[in-house]
């Protein structure tokens, strides 16, 4: 991997006030991108009752069924109560790199929304743990119910069948604007939205799909590269 990022050239604009949002909007993955390894597979790894989620995932995998059947159905296999699972999501770790970056963007007036095809509950919980509860996130919704999770998923999109969480819907019509959209992730679950984001970030699965079907984007090993090489890109946008 090149140790030097290169983002295509920044648009010239005339200066602006201090505080005045930037041109851009950042929408980052959260499970193998903000967190180090994935946390929904390690939570279905632990609580579920058995191994039918295996199942779920070899289908899921093979392009049998869709993101929202195989993550209902491996939800709906775990049980655990709250304190179990709560424990269990303080263990998380996360990219060291992941709050630079927000500092940054929250200095630059730049908003940066969290995509994710984990969970709600799971995901404000690490967030809170990590003091990072300022950050917006948008994820499927999941509700405890003694020992059993109950998963629903208000961003599925019956015109896009693959994806549990449509994530380019919270930047594409009725939902864009004149800012760019960058977008940073690793996986499957982040095609939909780099294929129609003006700036990707990828790694791992989402690189390799990237490149093969020749559409621009940057390679990355750690957000604490994706913040150098935004820094340098925001600051390019003002001159």
């Amino acid at each position: 991997m090149p140790k030097t990022m290169h983002l295509p050239d920044a648009k010239k604009t005339a200066p602006s006030p201090k505080h005045e949002p930037a041109g851009f909007r950042v929408f980052i993955d959260f499970d193998n991108t903000i967190s180090i390894g994935d946390v929904l597979d390690g939570v279905i790894e632990k609580f579920s009752i058995d191994d039918s989620w295996r199942a779920l995932e070899n289908a899921w995998a093979d392009g049998r069924i869709g993101a929202r059947e195989c993550l209902d159905g491996q939800v709906r296999g775990l049980r655990a109560d709250w304190p179990d699972l709560a424990r269990h999501l303080e263990g998380v770790k996360l990219d060291p790199g992941f709050a630079t970056l927000r500092d940054l963007l929250r200095r630059e007036g730049v908003e940066l929304t969290i995509v994710s095809d984990n969970f709600d509950v799971l995901l404000g919980h690490i967030l809170r743990h990590n003091g990072l509860a300022d950050v917006a996130c948008y994820a499927n919704h999941l509700e405890l119910a003694d020992d059993s999770l109950l998963p629903s998923f208000p961003f599925n999109n019956p015109d896009c069948p693959t994806c549990a969480h449509c994530k380019k819907t919270h930047f594409l019509p009725p939902n864009d604007d004149a800012r760019q959209v960058i977008f940073i992730g690793d996986g499957r679950s982040d095609i939909c939205p780099a294929r129609h984001a003006d700036i990707v970030f990828a790694k791992d699965s989402l690189l390799t799909y990237l490149q093969n079907a020749v559409i621009p984007c940057i390679a990355y090993h750690d957000l604490t590269e994706v913040a150098h090489a935004l820094k340098k890109h925001l600051h390019e946008s003002k001159i």
